[in-house]
């Protein structure tokens, strides 16, 4: 059973908003404080919804950054340079690692950085299902990987067989050549430039496809320290769809949205907050558009109702005055059950109970059943030095 809270004089984040009120928990946001809640008070702080990371691959996280080339033209180049290289060290190896760890590894990597959400971008694998993973992880969603490492065919099929209702993502016009330029059309040429159709970086979308884009999707997914390591440019989308005196990523016709994603550290600088950072140096957009990004926007792109926000029904996930730096981050609740925070932070929810860590060279402590599948798993996350768990038998899960 959760322990319900009660948070009392923070203030909470609402689109780009900041109100102080009562904060009411189970597993998920109720009306009104439900029998026995704790009360925490949480005066001076900043209450966020938990981050929506809307393009993750988690399998592919425990790799270096990498890249064979000073710039690509497209990220095709780099995906063939990648796979004659798979049989070679360190890939060889870090391939060899249980699926499970790798995912593990990706979840945890989300859920240090305050993203509580995360939109796979491959198969969703029996792990991603269960309650403990680390993040939730989106269910419902239909996905090709691309033009060049899909068949016009196989992309139809994906297509076809995703409900209107369920978004369908697939990386496109990822380049800075005549390549790229031309995906859209070809995307669009093949029938599935739809309501549902997410694009996943975008970085060689001309100005017709652009405005085309706008009226017939429902949004973009941008990577950009992805696409300034690969490709040295970014979306023009981003900038296209925003409004200079007005920060405003929507088309308010037709609901389209800008969402970021961490893509993997196989490409990406790091995670979700480095991303976010990444995007604000950019210059296209500020701080309160970015954090609509990995909140109410990516929420609509994903199409999910109960997450990006912190009304009545939403996911009891939510950070404490969130940085950039993880470190920095008070505390992440998911599902209602603090994680990881600072070790003042925790001690006010006394029945959580917990180990001590180190976070990038700050002190922490974790929520021991975290602390114990971080030390089950055969991998482990730079920065992260989690103390020894206490000395008591138990079983993980009984599902490994």
């Amino acid at each position: 059973m959760v322990q319900p809270l009660h948070i009392k004089n923070a203030h909470i984040w609402d689109s780009s908003k900041t109100a102080q009120r009562d904060l009411y928990t189970t597993d998920v946001v109720t009306a009104q404080p439900a029998k026995g809640a704790q009360v925490v008070d949480l005066d001076g702080y900043i209450i966020f919804p938990g981050l929506i990371n809307a393009h993750d691959h988690l399998e592919l996280n425990h790799y270096p950054r990498s890249k064979f080339r000073e710039k690509y033209d497209n990220a095709h180049q780099w995906g063939e340079d990648m796979n004659v290289r798979l049989d070679t060290e360190p890939y060889k190896s870090l391939r060899a690692y249980p699926l499970w760890d790798k995912l593990f590894i990706g979840g945890l990597k989300n859920l240090l950085c305050g993203a509580t959400t995360v939109a796979h971008h491959n198969p969703l694998h029996k792990y991603l299902k269960w309650n403990e993973f680390p993040v939730h992880v989106l269910q419902k969603y239909g996905w090709a990987h691309s033009l060049h490492f899909n068949t016009g065919e196989e992309i139809q099929r994906s297509y076809k067989r995703t409900p209107p209702s369920v978004s369908w993502f697939i990386h496109l016009a990822e380049g800075t050549d005549e390549i790229a330029a031309g995906e859209y059309k070809r995307l669009k040429a093949l029938g599935c430039i739809g309501s549902n159709t997410v694009i996943i970086h975008g970085v060689g979308l001309t100005p017709e496809d652009v405005s085309d884009a706008i009226q017939h999707v429902r949004g973009l997914v941008w990577c950009p320290s992805t696409n300034i390591f690969l490709l040295d440019k970014t979306s023009p989308f981003v900038q296209h769809t925003y409004a200079a005196k007005r920060p405003s990523w929507r088309h308010t016709d037709t609901g389209c949205n800008v969402a970021l994603g961490s893509d993997s550290r196989l490409t990406a600088d790091g995670d979700l907050g480095t991303e976010m950072l990444a995007a604000n140096m950019t210059s296209q957009c500020d701080g309160a558009c970015v954090m609509e990004a990995v909140t109410c926007r990516a929420a609509h792109i994903l199409g999910l109702d109960d997450i990006g926000h912190l009304h009545s029904g939403a996911k009891a996930d939510w950070i404490v005055d969130f940085r950039y730096q993880r470190a920095d981050i008070k505390l992440i609740v998911k599902g209602g059950v603090p994680q990881i925070g600072d070790p003042d932070m925790m001690a006010k929810f006394p029945a959580v109970q917990t180990v001590g860590a180190m976070l990038d060279g700050k002190p922490k402590r974790i929520h021991i059943d975290l602390a114990r599948r971080i030390h089950a798993c055969k991998l482990k996350e730079p920065g992260l030095e989690v103390d020894s768990l206490p000395k008591q038998g138990f079983k993980l899960w009984g599902l490994l």
